[in-house]
């Protein structure tokens, strides 16, 4: 179940890094490129994206190793200015101005993450920065038209990432599908060269943000990080 974690992890770090990419680009070419665009195979993204300033949505990841064992992950993701909330299974990320925290809601119990504790690549793997921390190598990128998802318009694109730094020189495909109006791909399907195969998908959308789920509530008691840790290790 951790490779399959691990899989599910540089899945949906492909498609941030398409987000990050585009940020960064001077130039780029949009979705309403012309017919002779969308087939050529490119070196940067055709396409730019924004994460919403604020919204909320559950992002689901469905994990399929070559010998057919599954993991299917929920998590919620909460965004509202520089506030992020992602709460997967019993354990709440918070990153808002106060600091970092870690909340487990069914024990009331919270550590904050600035007081000398790290996270390793389990725990970082619900926030977003964490999943951009993937060496995911050169990537290549092809339009392949429109499509309705779940009764929104996206544009569909297909994405290679080749990773050299690999002992042995591995590949990955995704097709993403970016929302038109959102603009933000709202889902992916990743197939690896060892055949597994992860899919991402984003439901349940909507263009706001409760404040209040931003914060760690009163009656919650503190904890230091290594206990916080032993709570979620112990049966």
């Amino acid at each position: 179940m951790i490779v399959l974690r691990k899989r599910a992890v540089i899945a949906v770090s492909v498609v941030l890094l398409a987000i990050a990419s585009c940020r960064s680009q001077n130039e780029s070419l949009t979705p309403s490129a012309t017919k002779s665009s969308e087939t050529v195979v490119l070196s940067t993204p055709p396409f730019q994206t924004k994460e919403p300033e604020r919204y909320h949505a559950v992002r689901t990841i469905t994990t399929v190793n070559a010998g057919g064992e599954s993991l299917v992950t929920k998590t919620s993701v909460i965004r509202d200015g520089e506030m992020r909330r992602h709460e997967s299974g019993k354990i709440v990320y918070l990153d808002v101005a106060e600091g970092k925290f870690v909340l487990l809601p069914a024990e009331k119990v919270y550590a904050d993450l600035t007081e000398g504790s790290t996270i390793n690549a389990d725990e970082s793997e619900i926030s977003p920065e964490g999943l951009l921390h993937e060496d995911v190598g050169s990537t290549s990128y092809q339009k392949l038209g429109t499509e309705e998802i779940a009764g929104r318009n996206t544009n569909k694109y297909r994405i290679v990432v080749n990773n050299s730094a690999a002992p042995n020189v591995s590949q990955s495909e995704t097709v993403m599908w970016v929302d038109e109006a959102l603009q933000m791909p709202v889902r992916s399907e990743t197939k690896s060269a060892d055949g597994t195969r992860v899919t991402m998908e984003l439901s349940e959308i909507k263009m706001e943000a409760d404040k209040d789920l931003f914060k760690v509530p009163k009656d919650y008691r503190k904890l230091t990080f290594t206990e916080l840790r032993k709570r979620l290790t112990t049966p």
